[in-house]
């Protein structure tokens, strides 16, 4: 296990971005793997809608473990998953939930500073978050292993516009994040290219983005600095469009079976 989280690791610290197509089930996962992945990893909101709910935690941890687990066992690359904020109450529980996914051979985890469940958009406190990749961290210790952890802001997911002011606000959690042991900060919603740049200068780790309309390409990405690019849940999307796309031609009578 340990072996697929130094993996992971090294997989941040050369000069190609780690470019990741999200999965959500085994039949995703196994068809991204055979596109030649060298990593997988999960989108929750992808797993939720899935199953037919909105993301958020409105899964339980043992609804999202199950098909987490059930990609482990059909994968042959390092897995990276997206525990949102880490489906616990407490740290007990958190502690709880990491072990499991630990056992399963899980080598990553994103998880977010975005309050599940408010009525608006919010952050947890920058502490309570670091506590949280600080109860992560020791998990892993204590089964004589590491997990690699991407410890994910949702700063700029909040609605406000795009400034420096921001980036910097964004900095300030990341080196607090960096100091509890995170590996890698995740910075979804983040679009300028002016200011992706700014924060990969600035940040003490290294920077992971979404693929998002009005962003740069993954080329420019990578020539910038940062170093991971997810797809998050676009893959999701797209093969729900193409599926869509096709049953329009067979319902419209484009094609014929």
């Amino acid at each position: 296990m340990e072996e697929n989280y130094e993996k992971l690791k090294m997989m941040h610290q050369v000069n190609e971005a780690l470019v990741l197509y999200n999965c959500w089930d085994v039949a995703s996962a196994r068809a991204i793997q055979a596109g030649g992945a060298k990593v997988m990893a999960t989108s929750s909101y992808a797993i939720a809608g899935a199953l037919g709910v909105e993301d958020g935690e409105h899964l339980t941890f043992a609804e999202m473990f199950e098909v987490i687990s059930r990609i482990a066992k059909n994968v042959a690359v390092p897995l990276t998953v997206d525990i949102e904020g880490g489906y616990a109450g407490n740290s007990e529980e958190l502690g709880q939930n990491i072990e499991q996914l630990i056992n399963i051979g899980v080598a990553g985890v994103n998880v977010e500073d975005q309050l599940v469940g408010a009525t608006s958009p919010a952050l947890c406190n920058t502490e309570e978050h670091c506590d949280k990749i600080k109860t992560i961290k020791q998990t892993a210790t204590k089964l004589n292993t590491d997990i690699f952890v991407n410890a994910r802001t949702d700063i700029f997911f909040q609605g406000q516009e795009e400034t420096e002011a921001l980036v910097n606000e964004a900095i300030e959690r990341t080196k607090a994040y960096a100091t509890a042991g995170a590996d890698l900060i995740f910075i979804p919603g983040l679009l300028s290219s002016h200011l992706i740049r700014a924060f990969v200068q600035k940040s003490p780790l290294p920077v992971n983005v979404m693929l998002m309309d009005g962003m740069i390409s993954v080329k420019e990405l990578q020539e910038i600095g940062v170093k991971r690019i997810s797809y998050g849940p676009n893959s999701y999307f797209q093969a729900n469009l193409a599926i869509q796309q096709a049953a329009e031609k067979i319902f419209g009578g484009v094609e014929v079976v």
